[in-house]
């Protein structure tokens, strides 16, 4: 058999590869059409998987050509790329598929600039970024539901008249629970103004991240400073909190006792009792632990 004689011209030779390298780029699209095709228009009659090894070809193979196809055409100037390329350009967003990143070897490259391994690094790179983003977000928005709590339970402490106690010479006496509620809702008055200062940074932090041009942005999110990150942290800490505090007194108010519930114990059977009795040492156990806890914990970040 006799071999096709190759040119000895260089300019020759690039010609020939570029154009085998367009040949092959157009083959993705067109492979990647035709299974598309198939799939949406049921031609292989439910068999999919099976018509899929009847040609050699794997599902994941199948969904990477139908992938390329529908996101770029067999004109577009990254058909010279090979099938792994372009579908690691495939799952880029389209908007960021313009801009710069710097690659690891520290030059700023497009992704259709970038070889496999660049681009799985940047993938790696740009999915840490959106965690971090939906992390911050979900921060500021229980920081937000924490703030609409405090604030209710300011107008309702405003809007509540005292209770009045008579004695014999009558006057107005605000009982000891009223002034602990009240100092309570003192301190939570200066907590509120201190998340709202810091609600406002996060806000302020977020949207500085989203509008940060695309240049070795997912960098900068992930190289917080030390200070940052212990802000964030006792951040969420107090969060939670406050919400756990805000259940306890929720279950407090809802478990007063009362002397109808005085008589409805006391006429409980004794497998009741027992029940409420473990209930109790269950309570009595979280109370300590949170008052250990309270005694002995540091908050972070302070000395």
């Amino acid at each position: 058999m006799n071999e096709l004689q190759l040119s000895n011209d260089l300019t020759t030779i690039e010609t020939e590869i570029k154009s085998y390298q367009n040949i092959a780029g157009q083959s993705i699209f067109e492979i990647g059409r035709r299974l598309k095709h198939v799939k949406e228009n049921d031609l292989a009659h439910g068999e999919w998987s099976e018509w899929l090894q009847s040609i050699n070809m794997s599902r994941g193979q199948a969904t990477k050509f139908i992938k390329v196809s529908d996101e770029f055409s067999n004109d577009s100037p990254v058909n010279h790329l090979g099938i792994k390329a372009l579908y690691s350009l495939a799952t880029i967003p389209e908007e960021q598929r313009e801009e710069e990143f710097e690659t690891t070897s520290g030059e700023m490259k497009k992704p259709i600039d970038m070889t496999n391994r660049e681009l799985e690094d940047l993938k790696r790179q740009l999915k840490q970024r959106d965690e971090q983003n939906a992390q911050l977000q979900s921060q500021v928005e229980q920081a937000q539901r924490s703030e609409e709590i405090v604030k209710k339970q300011l107008e309702d402490a405003e809007s509540r008249e005292p209770e009045v106690v008579e004695k014999e010479i009558v006057k107005e006496v605000v009982p000891d629970r009223i002034n602990k509620q009240l100092e309570n809702l003192k301190n939570d008055k200066k907590l509120l103004e201190q998340r709202e200062k810091e609600l406002s940074d996060l806000k302020r932090r977020f949207k500085e991240r989203e509008q940060q041009p695309g240049t070795n942005k997912y960098e900068r999110d992930s190289n917080l400073t030390e200070e940052e990150q212990i802000a964030s942290i006792r951040f969420q800490v107090e969060t939670n909190l406050l919400a756990l505090r805000d259940d306890a007194n929720e279950f407090l108010d809802k478990a007063a006792h009362t002397p109808y519930r005085e008589a409805a114990i006391a006429r409980a059977s004794q497998r009741t009792k027992n029940m409420m009795f473990d209930v109790v040492e269950e309570m009595e156990a979280w109370t300590r632990q949170m008052r250990n806890a309270l005694n002995t914990s540091r908050i972070v970040g302070e000395e």
